[in-house]
Parts: structure tokens; sequence; C-alpha cells
């Protein structure tokens, strides 16, 4: 059971692996796909991003499957989080949705293959970052999700504890 919560909570992808060893598509510098960001504030809130690409074929209908050198999909980050993926070269990142935290952070997209293991040149992956600023009014509010776990948790220990109670009693007093 350990092994497989272990497994399971692992931050390491497992699919961009291949018998332990982790797999990469290393690419030639003038072979590479080009890659810039372009983003705006959207006036609602969060930002329009535009990749600007060039050597590279955007296939989401590939997502996950075999590997064709110069195609797949782009995985995004936000302040070192994994947030989604994007397969075409406009999308809304939606701060409020997130975002833990107001100010500057670095925001990068990262090209893989549709293997999601990342394209790289001389080792380093592939894509581009900026450093985009984060307002206060688009962070999510603390939910109250945690309390109300901790909640149901506390109830059902107290419940445990008064059926233990209980049934201790009433078997001393048989």
């Amino acid at each position: 059971m350990t092994g497989w919560i272990l497994l399971i909570a692992s931050p390491v992808p497992l699919h961009a692996h291949s018998d332990g060893v982790f797999i990469i598509h290393e690419v030639e510098q003038d072979m590479a796909p080009k890659v810039s960001l372009e983003v705006e504030k959207d006036l609602t809130g969060g930002f329009n991003v535009h990749v600007v690409t060039s050597n590279f074929r955007w296939r989401p209908e590939m997502a996950s499957k075999r590997h064709v050198i110069g195609e797949g999909h782009a995985h995004v980050y936000l302040d070192g989080q994994k947030i989604m993926r994007i397969y075409n070269e406009w999308f809304h990142l939606n701060t409020y949705q997130f975002a833990t935290r107001s100010g500057e952070q670095l925001f990068s997209v990262e090209f893989v293959g549709n293997d999601h293991a990342p394209y790289t040149i001389q080792g380093v992956p592939l894509g581009a970052e900026q450093i985009i600023t984060v307002p206060g009014d688009e962070i999510q509010p603390a939910s109250g999700k945690k309390i109300e776990i901790q909640i149901v948790l506390i109830a059902l220990l107290v419940i445990f504890l008064g059926g233990l109670f209980f049934w201790d009693r009433r078997t001393q007093t048989t």
C-alpha cells in the first residue's frame, strides 16, 4: 500500500520515464523550435498569452502518444508549479485560479513532445519565461475546504471515541 501511495504522490512525472531513465528530446540549436511570449494584462483579470513559435507543430490530438520530432504541446508553470498544458499558441492565464500569492512571479512555458518529455538544447529545457506581476485582488481567498475537512474529521473522531466510551461502559456493566 505504501508503495502505491508513493507512486501516486511522486512529484516526478511517470509518463516521461522509461526503465527508470528520464527521457528528454535533445535537439540541435538550428533545428530547435523557436519560442517567445507576448503577455498582455486582461482588463477583466489574468493575462492573455500568445506563445509565438516557429519550427514547431502543435499537436493536441497526439498528446500522451508517440513522440514525433518537432511536434507536441507545452506545459505552463507559474511560480515554479505546473498549472496546465496548452495545445495552441493562445490561452488565458487565470491568475485568480492558479496564483497562490500576489506580486512578481515567474511565468514559463516549456515545450514537450507528444509523450510529455521536454525538448532540450544541451540538456536545458526549451521554452520561454517572463516575470509577471499578480495583483492582490487576483488571489483566490483561502477556501473554507480545509476547515470543513478538519471539522468533519474531528466530528468523526468524537463519534468514534464516544462509541468506544459507551461500548466500554456497556461491557463493564454486564
